[in-house]
């Protein structure tokens, strides 16, 4: 039985966790409020547009293209360089460590939409008040109170990578970069502080705030409404309309269906920015093993 002592402590480490994680969801939101406000005063320029549209692009293919298709499922393989680069951008996009991510898609995976899955829409019964509390739980509630998962069991390779485990523990230090670098830029487009101030809103915590709702409504909304073109043990669904933004993560029933594949639209009108750019790395020659499924018949 753990002391008193370990009890308290145990109970600050999650309170301190629990308000970092509040910190992380309405900071940004605090962000888009003054960005909309100085939008209001003063318009849009080129360098609120050009850092949103940067660092959206790059967070989103490292989420995408490292966190969940490279890290979570080894979809392909690539060289240590790359492998540090996607790992510290995709960290940049504020959803958490790399690894911790991997470990808790893992978990998803392993217990889809049944007890143990850490953030299913599904966990409160199928009548409709209940779906939307469950609705409110994948996206976002699921944060505060779901148990941590042990990345030992769910990504014991990952965590014997030493480069991969040193990017892990330097997360806050990529947060901050991925705040600095559009206020750098947007401070040397303009030079001055305006510049740097657009860029850290907009490129910063309009993007981070963009980017997590977007990641989050795979979680919800890709669990509840859309098209199932196969039979799953869960409850995934395929929605075009998030597909775009999501550089392909919201075919998100073929990849329940073929979760090992590193392309998620099976069909040539599924737009799937990630796996283009695996393609695009495969052609460089900087990614092989590329794993598709073979002929899928939804």
């Amino acid at each position: 039985m753990p002391t008193r002592d370990q009890q308290l402590a145990s109970a600050s480490t999650d309170h301190a966790l629990r308000f970092l994680l509040l910190a992380l969801v309405v900071v940004p939101f605090l962000g888009v409020l003054a960005a909309a406000a100085l939008v209001w005063r003063h318009g849009l320029g080129a360098v609120e547009l050009g850092s949103l549209s940067a660092m959206y692009a790059l967070t989103t293919a490292a989420v995408t293209v490292g966190f969940h298709r490279l890290f979570a499922h080894r979809t392909f393989r690539t060289g240590a360089a790359l492998r540090a680069v996607l790992a510290v951008a995709g960290s940049m996009a504020v959803q958490g460590p790399v690894i911790y991510w991997a470990a808790n898609h893992r978990r998803h995976h392993t217990h889809a939409d049944k007890p143990g899955d850490p953030h299913s829409p599904h966990r409160y019964g199928p009548e409709p008040r209940r779906t939307l509390r469950g609705l409110v739980h994948a996206h976002v509630g699921w944060l505060f109170n779901h148990e941590l998962t042990d990345c030992a069991r769910y990504a014991p390779d990952l965590l014997r990578d030493p480069m991969l485990a040193r990017i892990n523990r330097l997360y806050f230090v990529w947060v901050v970069l991925g705040l600095a670098l559009p206020a750098a830029a947007g401070g040397l487009a303009t030079g001055g502080g305006t510049g740097a101030l657009q860029g850290f809103l907009w490129g910063g915590l309009v993007r981070i705030f963009l980017l997590q709702h977007t990641t989050f409504s795979i979680n919800s909304v890709c669990h509840v409404f859309g098209s199932r073109s196969f039979e799953t043990d869960d409850r995934s669904t395929n929605n075009a309309w998030l597909a775009l933004i999501s550089f392909g993560e919201a075919w998100h029933n073929n990849h329940h269906a073929f979760p090992t594949s590193a392309r998620f639209g099976l069909r040539w009108w599924q737009v799937d920015v990630g796996a283009a750019v695996i393609g695009a790395l495969a052609l460089a020659g900087l990614a092989w093993n590329v794993n598709t499924p073979r002929r899928p018949r939804p």
